[in-house]
């Protein structure tokens, strides 16, 4: 998942990079056997395709075009990644806001707020302005 402008800027650039790959294994691939060449192309499309899907995700997200769901507790820190894109805010603003270093939001994200408190998670929400649009249900699985 692409969570700032230089992840982005760095993955459009890979992506040109894929791309261009393709485009020359197509006129080199004489020195591959037609196997090995396939699979070469298949293996560079299949990161082609991530790597457009990341970026649309990251546009989407920029412009406000995607609904951000959070069904499950591990969800709940792509949901903030996700939050803080949607809202325009780059992790500088959000530890700013919230009075940490930008070091420590990237850390947060990088390791999906595995680190960070319930206190913490709490405040990033805030400072998103997050609100919930239905209560949460839990559902108990009662073993005997």
């Amino acid at each position: 998942m692409i969570q700032n402008e230089h992840q982005y800027k760095v993955t459009q650039t890979k992506l040109r990079e894929l791309e261009q790959a393709l485009i020359d294994l197509d006129i080199n691939s004489g020195n591959l056997s037609s196997r090995l060449a396939q699979a070469e192309k298949k293996g560079i499309q299949v990161l082609i395709d991530r790597l457009r899907l990341e970026i649309i995700e990251y546009d989407n997200l920029k412009q406000q075009k995607t609904p951000i769901q959070v069904g499950s507790i591990e969800d709940l820190a792509i949901g903030l990644i996700k939050a803080r894109i949607s809202v325009g805010m780059t992790q500088k603003e959000l530890a700013a806001k919230i009075g940490v270093q930008e070091q420590q939001i990237q850390r947060y994200e990088a390791d999906r707020y595995a680190s960070a408190s319930l206190a913490r998670l709490t405040e990033v929400a805030r400072a998103l302005e997050i609100i919930f649009d239905r209560p949460v249900e839990f559902q108990m699985s009662f073993s005997g």
